[in-house]
């Protein structure tokens, strides 16, 4: 996503964040219908899940700094060292 805004990438991640959500349900009730155990149908989804929202949550953050300029361009009146 080049040049997005950094709004932008904030509901690009609030709109992915239930599809994962959705899929990880779907997932575990799929391998709890498969007779797998409690450990596995729950902890399972639910973890990768996590990795993949975090993940995108890095990637769109690391994207989202880039387009805003960094925090290196952004300086207040009170920064000029005087």
């Amino acid at each position: 996503m080049r040049n997005a805004s950094p709004r932008t990438l904030l509901f690009a991640l609030m709109a992915a964040v239930p599809i994962v959500v959705g899929l990880a349900l779907l997932a575990a009730v799929l391998l709890q219908r498969a007779g797998f155990g409690l450990v596995v149908w729950a902890l399972v989804p639910f973890a990768v899940s996590m990795l993949l929202i975090a993940g995108l949550g890095v990637v769109l953050g690391r994207a989202a700094v880039r387009s805003s300029g960094g925090s290196s361009k952004r300086r207040s009146r009170k920064d000029d060292g005087v």
